[in-house]
């Protein structure tokens, strides 16, 4: 993916929180254990900046669509990569993509998804970056890419963590006021040991 031209005169930055539950185990009130672990870290929050496009609509208009295309973002990630470990299901994460998108997407689910850690105890953000291109026709935000840089961290047991990471690009759309994830050029880490390392 080529180096993003940065419109350093609007550049600007926008932290969308993550609304993550977590809920530990808790002991009974009258006999709380001794050992207990000590509370999960929290995921970090979403990071939007904006670097090319949006630079002539008014301060309130670009405001509002960073937050929305922000929100997508938010809502793909806590579907596809948080929430309640062990876990099963993980096509609800493809909720924010267009109906044409969305069979490709859940057959890459692998590739889009924690699923490869789907055993963890937990997994948490540790980077959530995200990179916006806006196109604009005639005054109006039509469409934007994200060039996303995300890293978890998965708690496969007390001895095992692994490191995941998904980067790339996610194409998103606006139509009749609602913004969607169109398309995606992504790569994904899941910090699995292979070959040499696997063997040691």
């Amino acid at each position: 993916m080529g180096p993003m031209v940065v419109d350093r005169a609007r550049v600007r930055v926008v932290l969308v929180a993550l609304v993550v539950a977590f809920a530990p185990a808790l002991a009974a009130c009258s006999d709380p254990e001794p050992d207990q672990p000590p509370p999960a870290e929290e995921s970090v929050a979403l990071r939007v900046e904006t670097v090319r496009g949006a630079g002539k609509l008014p301060e309130q208009d670009r405001t509002d669509i960073e937050t929305a295309v922000g929100d997508v973002l938010s809502q793909y990630v806590v579907g596809a990569f948080l929430g309640d470990f062990p876990r099963e299901e993980f096509v609800a994460s493809f909720e924010s993509f267009t109906s044409g998108v969305a069979g490709s997407a859940a057959e890459d689910i692998d590739l889009l998804t924690a699923a490869t850690v789907k055993d963890a105890e937990s997994v948490r953000a540790t980077k959530l970056d995200a990179r916006l291109s806006f196109l604009v026709s005639d005054g109006d935000v039509v469409g934007a890419t994200a060039a996303v840089d995300f890293g978890f961290e998965a708690t496969m047991s007390e001895e095992e963590t692994r490191n995941l990471s998904l980067v790339g690009r996610f194409m998103l759309q606006e139509k009749d006021g609602t913004w969607s994830i169109f398309g995606y050029d992504v790569a994904h880490d899941d910090g699995a040991p292979v070959g040499s390392e696997e063997a040691s």
